[in-house]
């Protein structure tokens, strides 16, 4: 239990690793942030929103980021493997 607050600490210092755009539709990357909350277990605290004007603009080198198109399209836009690796594993896979 140490280690995981200890964990949580130091992420809230990267200011939402996770990070989620989107186009236009709040309602699909609200229910994408519920999916990561409730079937992974992750933190509220470490995911961020931000609407953007198109996917295709972001030039970004975060932990997590992910772009829900208009369409309906994910695309990861950044991931850093290590991270997912050695600090997501102790959130649940659905």
């Amino acid at each position: 239990m140490k280690f995981v607050i200890s964990f949580l600490f130091c992420l809230s210092a990267y200011a939402s690793p996770i990070q989620l755009y989107f186009e236009s539709d709040s309602i699909e990357a609200k229910m994408l942030k519920d999916i990561l909350i409730t079937d992974y277990q992750i933190p509220e605290e470490l995911i961020g929103m931000k609407k953007i004007k198109e996917c295709e603009g972001i030039k970004t080198n975060g932990k997590l980021e992910l772009c829900l198109k208009n369409n309906g399209d994910l695309l990861v836009v950044s991931v850093d493997r290590h991270f997912i690796n050695e600090s997501l594993k102790v959130f649940q896979a659905p």
